[in-house]
């Protein structure tokens, strides 16, 4: 019974496309704390904007900011958010050296392809706008 209850259930995933996943979080797997509530569709629409155009959200599983920004995301989006953690680098030594690469002098800070940095806690109206979203 119970495989076919699993069958069923991704037949009904599938056929509903991603609409009933975007409501499902992905396991948590940052550096960062586990944001404290769910994600708003403009987050996860931020989200999938910023991973399309090669943003990267530097930050530090230290820093309260950067936890701070993570949740202003909430738990959907900042899974998949575009996120390079700077202070492990004997767990996580590419990310250390990305950090090292693109001058990240403080925490969080957002780094568009182009180099353009926002350094500090933004909102999402704040990163849309400088994205090019809105």
């Amino acid at each position: 019974m119970r495989g076919v209850a699993s069958s069923l259930l991704a037949t009904v995933l599938l056929a509903a496309g991603g609409d009933v996943l975007r409501g499902l979080a992905a396991p948590w797997t940052s550096t960062i704390g586990e944001p404290l509530r769910a994600s708003s569709p403009e987050a996860i629409e931020l989200t999938q904007h910023l991973k399309a155009i090669g943003a990267r959200f530097y930050g530090a599983w230290t820093c309260p900011a950067c936890f701070k920004q993570m949740n202003l995301f909430g738990k959907q989006a900042g899974a998949e958010l575009p996120y390079v953690e700077c202070r492990k680098p004997k767990q996580l030594p590419k990310q250390a050296e990305a950090c090292n690469a693109a001058e990240i002098r403080a925490y969080p800070t957002w780094v568009l392809r182009d180099g353009r940095q926002k350094v500090g806690v933004q909102s999402l109206d704040v990163l849309s706008r400088w994205s090019g979203l809105n």
